[in-house]
């Protein structure tokens, strides 16, 4: 699935959006597949993030039920994301973090690719923790005074924490 939406800035504008998709060549089967899920806060869920508040956290985990090798990590915020961090804990008990954005930034909607991939093995526990900056010193907040719900305008706010990953047993896959 994919979507889009758009916050109105009061000007007629033109979407110059494009999607590019590309086909394998008939007959061919992929031998691996990827496999992800999101470490996310949606309704019914979701707290509203209180009024002026500089440093509300959110945090919410994911388990991986077999041995992979970790790829990716996409946090989403909207105006108000402060920062976000995701670290692992092992079936051991240890941990590990996974990636820190210490000045989350809206304007940059990345997926952060590991250098290599890395191991975990199953029973791993994902968890994200992110902070929200509500309060009037924050210069993206448009309205530290509101109460913020889970929403997709940018004035309200998500906290999306999307982990990409590769079994080691591909076989899960196979008709």
């Amino acid at each position: 699935a994919m979507q889009m939406h758009y916050t109105t800035n009061g000007r007629e504008s033109v979407d110059e959006s494009r999607i590019g998709v590309w086909f394998y060549p008939k007959g061919f089967v992929p031998e691996e597949r990827m496999s992800g899920a999101c470490a996310c806060h949606f309704t019914p869920t979701w707290e509203n993030i209180p009024p002026y508040d500089p440093d509300y956290e959110m945090t919410q985990s994911i388990v991986i039920d077999d041995d992979a090798y970790i790829f990716s990590f996409t946090p989403h915020m909207h105006f108000r994301g402060k920062r976000m961090r995701f670290y692992a804990t092992f079936p051991d008990g240890s941990t590990e973090e996974m990636l820190n954005i210490a000045n989350y930034n809206y304007n940059w909607q990345l997926a952060y690719t590991l250098e290599e991939p890395r191991f975990v093995p199953a029973g791993t526990r994902i968890t994200a923790v992110g902070a929200f900056d509500n309060s009037e010193q924050n210069p993206m907040n448009p309205d530290p005074a509101r109460s913020v719900p889970w929403g997709l305008q940018s004035w309200d706010e998500m906290f999306f924490g999307a982990v990409d990953w590769k079994y080691t047993d591909q076989t899960r896959f196979q008709k």
